[in-house]
């Protein structure tokens, strides 16, 4: 899986999302079959992926990295939970 992002420094670069990120959002967990709910793990998953990559490109940066892994999968429970409250 990936996904494409646009932007004004690159149109059309493409992130392969790991497995392992994946994982970490439970991108196969999804109860209500929400679209929304779907599309939030795997841009969640999209970034743990650029920050796995960090890591292993770069291990002063390590700590750093595996600091904003924890704090993504922070932020997909609560926007999962925003998008899934008063359904």
């Amino acid at each position: 899986m990936h996904v494409t992002t646009h932007s004004a420094l690159n149109n059309g670069t493409q992130t392969a999302v790991s497995e392992s990120a994946r994982d970490l959002v439970r991108q196969g967990f999804n109860p209500s079959e929400s679209v929304q709910v779907d599309r939030i793990k795997m841009l969640a998953a999209a970034l743990i992926s650029e920050c796995e990559a960090t890591r292993q490109d770069n291990p002063a940066a390590a700590r750093h990295a595996s600091l904003a892994i924890t704090a993504v999968e922070e932020a997909a429970m609560w926007a999962v939970k925003a998008a899934t409250t008063g359904t």
